[in-house]
């Protein structure tokens, strides 16, 4: 290179973003640098994370309230860790606060055509307008009619075969998978605006926990195509179903962290903290002869009741809609173990697979190391997960 190129080249430096993994049980925040020359793997800087309120009853009101408390005491402690501002801002939204839908958009003429980009817009779009729709009936004011926040195409089948590369091939007749999220407007304009009051004038994305979920894991086990994702947060457990590479389906049932919990405090009636002790002496195999007897049918009872509620949710399925055997879970680290078990163990999903058995894999930081890099010691696979997937959307 002479020294006039030299002088006059230009090389993209890498982007900055704050991302948050909001959900019902917690909210993380990190600050990533992305390399922009699609090269490399993100860095994770600086990384924080702040608990929901726990409450016995569950109330949606105080509930919005205290994720917007958690997502701005979020905000703030990552802000003083003086990384510098950021060049854009993801949010990745679990349940409840999003919801997707899986459509599958078919379509025949009689005669030959071209299939183009502005043809598939159309398609797709279309089933967006008529998705809202439903909603907006369902829901009725404008607050609460959930909004696009991410739409992505999974598949595409022209004259019954899939493709890679289907712009500007002739066929008769397509087949589109796509993955539709959507959240409350209320619940996003509440969102941006803590957001705003630290981080000014900075452009706001949003995506969803599970279809990020779903890049991690296609990404780093291309081998396999089909597999469960499941994730397990303080309110909500949220079921994703892939198959043969395309995430057919989306599920949640109100069973997480917080239920588990809670079903503790209530039968023994006691409190939180003391059901979290009693939790980590059972797990760490510490406790009494006496408080087992107790203990053992406890967790016993509180395993089946999420079993129950795991078959009910996938009940719903079309019947010819085969479970995959593999499990991929993502859950707090004092948690799971425990669901990783019952999951192997628990009859009401054994019923469900093929064999009567899963293999279940945790998605823990360690999976990830060649994947994202972590400057801040450790990070929680939530944000891991959202860095890597923010990655591969910037430079697909």
């Amino acid at each position: 290179m002479n020294i006039m190129d030299f002088l006059f080249s230009s090389k993209k430096k890498d982007k900055i973003i704050a991302l948050f993994d909001i959900g019902s049980g917690s909210v993380g925040g990190a600050i990533v640098q992305i390399p922009t020359d699609g090269k490399g793997v993100p860095t994770i800087l600086k990384s924080v994370t702040n608990e929901i309120k726990f409450h016995k009853r569950l109330k949606a009101k105080n509930f919005m309230k205290d994720m917007i408390s958690a997502l701005d005491l979020t905000v703030n402690a990552l802000y003083n860790k003086k990384v510098g501002a950021p060049d854009q801002i993801v949010c990745v939204l679990a349940s409840p606060w999003y919801l997707s839908e899986t459509r599958v958009i078919k379509m025949k003429r009689e005669k030959p055509f071209i299939f183009t980009k502005r043809f598939a817009s159309e398609l797709i779009q279309k089933e967006i307008s008529s998705l809202t729709e439903i909603y907006k009936d369902k829901y009725g004011t404008s607050e609460s009619t959930p909004q696009l926040i991410e739409q992505y195409t999974m598949a595409v089948s022209l004259n019954g075969y899939t493709t890679e590369d289907p712009l500007g091939k002739k066929c008769q007749s397509i087949e589109m998978d796509i993955v539709i999220s959507l959240a409350p407007l209320l619940c996003l304009d509440k969102i941006r605006e803590t957001l705003s009051k630290t981080f000014h004038n900075i452009d706001v994305t949003f995506s969803s926990f599970t279809l990020d979920t779903y890049f991690a894991v296609r990404d780093k086990y291309v081998a396999l195509d089909s597999y469960l994702l499941l994730d397990i947060r303080g309110e909500i457990t949220d079921v994703g179903i892939v198959t043969n590479g395309i995430l057919k389906s989306v599920l949640s049932f109100p069973f997480g962290k917080k239920t588990f919990f809670n079903y503790i405090c209530t039968k023994l009636e006691i409190e939180l903290r003391d059901a979290k002790e009693l939790f980590k002496l059972y797990s760490d195999d510490n406790l009494s002869s006496l408080m087992k007897e107790k203990a053992i049918p406890l967790f016993k009872s509180i395993s089946r009741s999420w079993g129950e509620a795991f078959n009910q949710c996938i009940s719903t399925l079309p019947r010819t809609l085969i479970l995959p055997s593999t499990v991929f879970l993502t859950a707090d680290n004092d948690i799971k173990n425990w669901f990783s078990n019952v999951l192997r163990n628990e009859e009401y999903i054994q019923s469900t697979t093929p064999d009567n058995k899963c293999t279940v894999v945790t998605l823990d930081d360690s999976l990830f190391l060649n994947m994202c890099n972590i400057k801040d010691g450790i990070c929680d696979p939530f944000l891991i997960i959202e860095a890597i997937a923010i990655m591969r959307k910037m430079t697909k």
